[in-house]
């Protein structure tokens, strides 16, 4: 156990005694790392700095508009801040900040989001060569974002209410045929019934006509007790039909009313998703109307200035040079090792 104890013992010295002869050849590496580690954040690495904004969302289930109550495809808010990686978006982020050689990827790692599950705020971060380019494309970026996000979901809101007006057409058409049917059916039955009706009733039930009748005959009342008369009394079913007629006439209006309102909406609707399908195919949004479905406004928000950076985010020198002497480190006493390996081999 001694013995085994002593040995060990040597060996540790013995490595010990390895380094300390070989730290020159050490030293060597942790120079030659920290010297390489320098020259890559002063020469070859470029600084990246990073511009943030601020915005709020919040998705309802539904909002209602002039035009109905519209549905939300989703209330999960990521749903709605990942459409800044899009493919559209990175087009148009492209086109208007007139860059080149960049691709899909390179454009969705420059891009963070920041959010709390419990939390509607969420931060968008950009990186860029400068200061003022981070800046510059968070501007362009936000922009694009909230340009996009409004328009998509205008254009999912106009083909969901385009939807439900062809409906409504075929229902409020089949609904006026019928009611127009009703009434051609009461104004003939309206036709056939005479507007008054002759009853035979007796002269003593009118009690101020029989009085009159017995002081011109010069008799009694009750020597008119048998005697009977003809009246003309107003249909009441004449009277029923003509209200019939009357309300169903208003029915009718209201239904004319209702589909001319539907029609007018219907092509304000498809007026309003022929441009919104111009600007989804060429990003001009000017013939599109602002205050038509734009169910986006009040669910999302962002500030109306992203923050300029005041140092780069990358390189990180300090931290790339504590692991460039650690590297170095290592491997000079991987050299010493092997160096003292090989002369006793």
């Amino acid at each position: 156990m001694e013995d085994r104890h002593y040995a060990d013992e040597i060996s540790l010295k013995e490595l010990i005694m390895v380094l300390v002869n070989n730290w020159k050849l050490v030293c060597v590496f942790i120079v030659v790392a920290a010297v390489l580690a320098v020259g890559y954040i002063q020469i070859i690495a470029d600084d990246v700095y990073e511009s943030s904004i601020e915005g709020i969302i919040s998705v309802p289930e539904t909002t209602s508009t002039r035009f109905g109550v519209y549905t939300y495809p989703t209330t999960n808010k990521m749903d709605y801040l990942n459409e800044v990686y899009s493919n559209a978006m990175f087009q148009k982020f492209v086109e208007k900040m007139e860059l080149e050689e960049v691709s899909v990827e390179e454009f969705r790692s420059s891009i963070k989001i920041e959010t709390e599950e419990e939390s509607s705020r969420f931060v968008f971060k950009i990186s860029g060569k400068s200061p003022e380019d981070a800046m510059n494309r968070l501007v362009v970026l936000s922009n694009l974002f909230l340009e996009e996000i409004h328009m998509k979901y205008k254009d999912s809101a106009i083909k969901y209410f385009i939807r439900e007006y062809n409906v409504m057409a075929k229902q409020l058409e089949e609904r006026l045929q019928n009611q127009q049917k009703q009434l051609v059916e009461l104004e003939t039955e309206f036709d056939d019934v005479s507007p008054v009706i002759t009853l035979q009733k007796l002269v003593t039930s009118d009690p101020v006509y029989a009085a009159e009748l017995a002081k011109s005959r010069g008799i009694s009342i009750d020597d008119l007790s048998g005697e009977k008369m003809l009246q003309e009394e107003i249909n009441p079913h004449y009277l029923t039909i003509q209200g019939n007629i009357i309300d169903l006439r208003k029915v009718i209006q209201n239904t004319e009313r209702e589909i001319e309102k539907n029609l007018r909406y219907s092509n304000e609707l498809r007026n309003e998703h022929d441009a919104v399908q111009t600007y989804l195919l060429t990003g001009d949004s000017s013939n599109t109307t602002e205050d038509v479905l734009n169910v986006m406004e009040s669910t999302l928000q962002m500030s109306v200035q992203p923050s300029l950076p005041i140092s780069p985010i990358a390189p990180r020198k300090a931290l790339t040079l504590a692991i460039a002497l650690v590297l170095g480190g290592m491997m000079g006493v991987f050299a010493a090792f092997f160096k003292e390996y090989w002369k006793n081999s």
